[in-house]
């Protein structure tokens, strides 16, 4: 056994993975796949490592990719939404800056500045870029979006058709077509899904781990911790208190309102000695989450909504020294779920931070 306080787990599908956003699927149902959520991946970690509540916690899903030349990994990121391709033909990338603006909408907060560039097309969820390219985006060096960007998913979509049987006969009227998803693998790389474990204190590394369940279907994948992955490092300088967050992993916040109820939103808890300037938010998406009742089934299943991966918040620290303040809060964050402290009250959003929802990287912006 190994000892450690922080090591990487890949998780090594066996074959197409299939995981639901939780909305109904029926005839008619809006139901669709998608890559796995930060709890799956964290309740097929936390399996392997003997139950629930055997990590202190989970940040990740990220897609992995390993050279099979040298045998290295290499974590891949989902663009920024503040990185868009234009509309058209001839599309190039652009990245959005945030400026005055006269168009008013009924979403706006006082103060809040718009993000635009010139010819701005939509956020694309499947446009991705590696870890040096990422560590670029967070420092504020100039970049060629060009050649950073890969619109070339290393996740391919195949569509299956089955029947639903019952006491070995067709079921009537049960012919039903699913998605699932499958990490490209050829002769020169690999990708698996990946996430960093947070240990308890005195924890060890099984000596065995996998394999494990991995969505739908009692489907398998293998679990290994590996060496070299990492997140980009934070910027050393954050001139004028200016921070930048982005989210790894869909972020579930919740805020009480004037009822007493928690609701979903898309603003997270600001630090109160800094102010939101701009968020570049794609549309939300459904997130379901449950827990095993230890019977064979689900307890607690709910259907949240959560910003997307890739959103990005531009900060703004204020008082007398904001770059002090600034970068002692955004080197303390790094590489950390938006809402995983005790200072949090919500506990259900502490809950969610700690398997991985909110993961985020600081950077600076201009």
């Amino acid at each position: 056994m190994v000892s450690a306080q922080q090591v990487w787990a890949v998780l090594e599908p066996r074959d197409a993975v299939q995981v639901r956003d939780g909305r109904a699927f029926e005839a008619g149902g809006a139901a669709r796949t998608r890559r796995p959520w930060p709890s799956t991946i964290a309740g097929a970690i936390g399996a392997a490592w003997g139950g629930d509540g055997q990590l202190a916690a989970v940040r990740g899903p990220v897609l992995a990719r390993r050279d099979t030349t040298t045998g290295s990994w290499a974590p891949g990121f989902t663009v920024p939404a503040d990185v868009v391709p234009t509309e058209g033909p001839g599309r190039v990338w652009r990245r959005l800056r945030p400026e005055p603006s006269g168009v008013i909408t009924d979403l706006d907060e006082e103060g809040l500045l718009w993000l635009n560039a010139p010819d701005a097309g939509a956020f694309d969820e499947h446009a991705w870029w590696d870890a040096r390219a990422m560590g670029a985006y967070l420092s504020g060096a100039e970049l060629n979006l060009r050649r950073a960007v890969r619109t070339s998913s290393p996740v391919t979509v195949e569509h299956r058709v089955g029947i639903a049987r019952q006491d070995r006969r067709v079921r009537d009227a049960h012919l039903y077509s699913s998605d699932f998803l499958r990490l490209r693998e050829n002769a020169s790389e690999q990708w698996a899904f990946a996430a960093q474990c947070s240990l308890l204190p005195g924890q060890r590394i099984p000596e065995r781990l996998g394999p494990v369940r991995l969505g739908g279907e009692s489907r398998l994948a293998d679990v290994r911790v590996v060496q070299g992955l990492d997140f980009p490092p934070p910027p050393e300088v954050l001139p004028g208190g200016r921070v930048l967050v982005y989210l790894v992993t869909p972020g579930v916040w919740r805020r009480r309102g004037s009822d007493g109820e928690w609701r979903n939103t898309w603003r997270p808890s600001i630090p109160a000695n800094a102010r939101l300037v701009a968020a570049a938010v794609p549309s939300p998406v459904p997130v379901a989450t449950a827990r095993p009742d230890g019977r064979g089934g689900l307890e607690q299943a709910r259907l949240r909504w959560a910003v997307p991966a890739g959103s990005v918040y531009l900060l703004e620290f204020t008082g007398p020294d904001p770059e002090t303040a600034a970068l002692a809060w955004a080197s303390e964050r790094h590489g950390r779920a938006w809402g995983d402290g005790e200072d949090n009250e919500d506990r259900i959003g502490r809950r969610l931070a700690t398997a991985g929802f909110g993961l985020m990287l600081t950077g600076t912006w201009s």
